[in-house]
C-alpha cells in the first residue's frame, strides 16, 4: 500500500485551492491518496472487484475529496459532489510523490468501503483559517480520511494534513 501525496496546481478553482492549502501548511502537498496494488490482496473490497493496473497503469486510490464527483460506483451518494471515494489514478510522478507505507491494505480497504459516499469535511478546512470553527465528525477531509484508514483513532485523525501525513508516513516505515 502506498501513500501518494499531490504537489502540482490544478487548473481553475481546485488551482486556487491548491495554493491556499499549500500556502496554510506551508507544504508543497495539497492532497493525499491512499493507493492500493495488486499484491495487497484487496480485491474484494474495489469497486470493480479487481486491485490490477489499469490499461494505463493507473491503480485504486482512495481518499475525500471536495470539488468532485462521486463514481457511479459509490455505495452512497454516487454522482453528488465531494465525500469519500474510490478513484483509479495513473500516478504521474511529476504530479504526485509516492511512499510506501507500513498500514494494513485489507483494513484500510474496508475503512474506505464503509464509509465511502460520507460527506467532505467543509468545518475542518475553515478551521485552518479560524480555530473557531470545529470539524464535524463523520465528515472528511483526504488526510483525515487517509489517517483513519491507516489506523489512527477516528478521533484524532482530524489532527493530520497532507504535510504531517506524508511525513508521519514516513516514519512509520
Amino acid at each position: 500500500m502506498l501513500l501518494a501525496s499531490y504537489k502540482v496546481t490544478r487548473p481553475g478553482l481546485q488551482g486556487i485551492a491548491n495554493r491556499v492549502i499549500r500556502l496554510r501548511l506551508r507544504s508543497i502537498y495539497s492532497h493525499c491518496e491512499v493507493v492500493f496494488e495488486p499484491e495487497d490482496h484487496v480485491d474484494q473490497w474495489m469497486p470493480d472487484g479487481s486491485a490490477a493496473r489499469g490499461g494505463d497503469g493507473s491503480l485504486w486510490c482512495a481518499s475525500s475529496v471536495a470539488g468532485e464527483r462521486l463514481p457511479e460506483t459509490s455505495a452512497r451518494r454516487p454522482g453528488r459532489m465531494g465525500g469519500v471515494r474510490f478513484k483509479r489514478i495513473a500516478l504521474n510522478p511529476d504530479h504526485w510523490d509516492v511512499r510506501r507505507i507500513a498500514s494494513n491494505p485489507a483494513q484500510a480497504a474496508q475503512w474506505f468501503k464503509a464509509h465511502e459516499g460520507e460527506l467532505y469535511d467543509w468545518q475542518l478546512i475553515l478551521g485552518f483559517v479560524s480555530w473557531v470553527i470545529p470539524h464535524k465528525s463523520e465528515r472528511w477531509t483526504c488526510s483525515e480520511a487517509s489517517a483513519a484508514a491507516q489506523g489512527v483513532a477516528e478521533g484524532e485523525a482530524w489532527r493530520f494534513d497532507p504535510a504531517n501525513l506524508d511525513a508521519a508516513a514516513g516514519a512509520w516505515m
